[in-house]
């Protein structure tokens, strides 16, 4: 039995496009599936745990969306061991997807979820904020606080998003948004803690970036070295550097050649604790839960068991 959870309007209506392809599939060979639709910002948290509760054994689930759905349905899972996930990729940005080479088609990624070829054990990260009353959110691609999360931000609230999603050019958005937010963007000096034992502090921060996968953004490869089975996260800290430079800065991340810059340092960890000196917006794989100044970041290492 598998078990779909679909995004009907992920990258404006190409959802439910691929779900009519699939179903027809399934249909066809006669396959046993339960399809469930979101309809709600985090429907999909509520109706995994509903899956989780009602059916015993290992239950394989199937996210047909884009990676904020993946990242519901992530934290919708309490026991990681009782949950097999496959995905097929339907949003705008797809960086898990992109990441794990997973195909855009429809049919193929379906034949890849019935036929696979092996399982991987991919790691996770999960953020608890200090100085807010949210709940921690776990994230499966990369998470930020900073320039980077306030660009998401400003992108979820945007009406010209849906609009460019049907014209598949959703992510000329990202790259206008991200120009517009870098003169609106206010340094920070931050202080982070590795590991519980290490202390660095640094000056006029854009942004801190939290990756288990190499890709954010649709396809920018903030953290070109990210393996998501080691059980670290790859860390990425943009500092010191004035506004024109950073201007510049931005298309090389495409190549995942910022690393290489001066006022770019990257390292690897398993926690990270973050203290700013304001609030500021913080990300989970594109979706922005919260803004806040002292967050904790820690890697859980190989529990998330997907199809390839």
């Amino acid at each position: 039995m598998y078990h779909f959870i679909i995004n009907p309007n992920s990258s404006s209506g190409k959802g439910i496009r691929h779900w009519w392809t699939v179903k027809e599939e399934l249909d066809r060979n006669n396959i046993a599936y339960t399809a469930d639709f979101t309809k709600y910002e985090g429907h999909a948290v509520e109706l995994v745990e509903k899956i989780c509760r009602k059916y015993d054994g290992i239950k394989t689930i199937v996210v047909l969306g884009g990676d904020g759905t993946l990242n519901e349905v992530i934290n919708g899972i309490e026991n990681f061991d009782d949950v097999t996930l496959g995905y097929i990729p339907s949003g705008s940005s797809n960086d898990l997807a992109r990441s794990l080479k997973i195909p855009r088609k429809p049919k193929k990624s379906l034949e890849m979820v019935l036929r696979p070829s092996r399982y991987i054990y991919l790691d996770y990260g999960e953020i608890t904020f200090s100085d807010q009353e949210v709940k921690p959110r776990k994230f499966g691609c990369s998470s930020g606080i900073g320039y980077d999360a306030g660009v998401c931000a400003e992108v979820q609230q945007s009406p010209l998003k849906k609009k460019l999603n049907r014209f598949g050019a959703g992510k000329f958005i990202y790259l206008a948004i991200a120009i517009k937010q870098l003169f609106g963007t206010k340094f920070q000096n931050a202080t982070i803690i590795l590991d519980e034992t290490r202390s660095e502090m640094y000056s006029k921060v854009l942004l801190i970036s939290n990756m288990i996968h190499q890709y954010e953004g649709g396809g920018l490869k903030m953290a070109p070295d990210a393996d998501p089975t080691d059980g670290k996260l790859s860390i990425c800290v943009v500092h010191g550097l004035p506004k024109i430079l950073i201007l510049l800065l931005l298309p090389t991340i495409i190549f995942g050649r910022h690393i290489h810059l001066k006022g770019v340092e990257t390292f690897n960890c398993s926690s990270i604790e973050i203290m700013l000196e304001d609030r500021a917006a913080v990300h989970t794989d594109g979706e922005v839960p919260a803004f806040s100044s002292h967050i904790n970041v820690r890697c859980i290492p190989r529990k998330i068991r997907m199809i390839l």
